[in-house]
């Protein structure tokens, strides 16, 4: 999560914000655990920066679905 390196959060603040468990942080930033979308938006809201911004988007070309 580059977005708390720029807001100089640690881990814990936004668990703590959150009110989620600092180990539910730790596995999203590790990517062992996919975040919902409801809380990818309330970190945006904590983080100032949009939730779209925890997703790791790819572009499929038209047609060539996987």
């Amino acid at each position: 999560m580059p977005e708390l390196l720029r807001n100089n959060m640690k881990p814990a603040e936004l668990a703590r914000r959150m009110k989620v468990a600092e180990s539910t942080i730790s596995r999203w930033i590790s990517n062992e655990r996919e975040m919902s979308y409801e809380n990818a938006v309330l970190a945006a809201r904590i983080l100032d920066c949009h939730a779209e911004d925890f997703y790791e988007w790819i572009i499929v070309e038209k047609g060539k679905r996987q």
